[in-house]
């Protein structure tokens, strides 16, 4: 049975990783589909070159993640 502390942390990290693959997944297709409405074409390398940039917004989960958990489940 698990204390309340490993539950703690268990929290924290789906958190971190629930709104970092949220964030990834809002990003990327946003940007892909304002390309692609605006008449973009060869949006494969369109996307390769932008993924370093989707990877920084979503980074931006683990800390939103990190808040959630520090001032409401910890």
């Amino acid at each position: 049975m698990m204390n309340s502390r490993y539950r703690s942390f268990i929290v924290l990290l789906y958190l971190c990783f629930a709104l970092f693959i949220a964030l990834f997944i809002i990003a990327m297709s946003s940007s892909l589909l304002g390309y692609w409405i605006g008449g973009g074409e060869d949006m494969l390398s369109f996307f390769i070159g932008k993924v370093f940039t989707y990877f920084k917004v979503a980074l931006t989960g683990i800390l939103i993640g990190f808040i959630f958990w520090f001032f409401y489940y910890r």
